[in-house]
């Protein structure tokens, strides 16, 4: 047989083993990537998920704005004559007697703007309650007539709410040598005689000048 039949005659083999046992199939050489296929159609969209719980309609800070209002409009009713300071959390002062809310009427749950009048009753400065950190009856003692909002419902929650607890939680009713800083200025001094929602009441003796302060707003606090 000649070299010739020989080589035929082993391929020949190879072929036959190749087709009874494919793992005897030798394999060639890995040829070149195709070219990449178009993207294919973007699929339906799916259907919506569930609706996610809704978030707090009443920050903290709406809170304690709305139980400052509160405390303003008794202030104008019972202490019409009487001479405010009021701090606001810039660190100004404001001075003067309780004028009106803006817009009125004084019982408005809106209003946003309390105005100071002077001894004469000629309006002056508006403030704008929401930067509003305390307010002191100079020369006057608290009125026991005055009433609070209660603490709203759901409660408020995030980081402003609680720092709102913290603060009321640090100082209850009847702690003495309470000092109240903010905007860079002591706001109250003296006995916390109340411990509301969004609101402290600082007094000094025999419940003398009564300082209303935003608990939202205070910033050092030393007992």
């Amino acid at each position: 047989m000649d070299e010739n039949s020989k080589k035929d005659n082993s391929c020949l083999c190879r072929v036959i083993n190749c087709i009874s046992d494919k793992s005897k199939c030798p394999t060639g050489p890995t040829g070149p990537t195709g070219a990449t296929g178009p993207t294919g159609a973007t699929g339906p969209q799916g259907v919506t998920g569930p609706t996610g719980p809704a978030g707090t309609t009443n920050p903290a800070s709406c809170s304690c704005v709305a139980q400052m209002r509160n405390v303003i409009e008794q202030i104008i009713e019972l202490y019409p004559n009487d001479n405010l300071i009021v701090a606001m959390e810039s660190g100004d002062n404001a001075s003067g007697r309780p004028g009106s809310l803006l817009p009125g009427p004084d019982s408005n749950p809106d209003a946003g703007l309390f105005q100071l009048v002077n001894n004469q009753g000629t309006p002056e400065e508006a403030l704008s309650i929401c930067r509003i950190v305390s307010i002191t009856i100079t020369s006057s003692t608290y009125n026991d007539a005055i009433t609070y909002l209660p603490a709203p419902v759901p409660s408020p929650t995030g980081c402003d709410a609680n720092c709102e607890a913290a603060i009321r939680s640090y100082v209850p009713v009847n702690t003495t040598s309470v000092s109240i800083k903010a905007g860079g200025q002591t706001v109250a001094q003296g006995t916390v005689l109340k411990n509301e929602y969004g609101i402290l009441v600082i007094t000094g003796n025999n419940n003398s000048n009564p300082a209303f302060v935003s608990t939202c707003k205070a910033e050092i606090i030393n007992k």
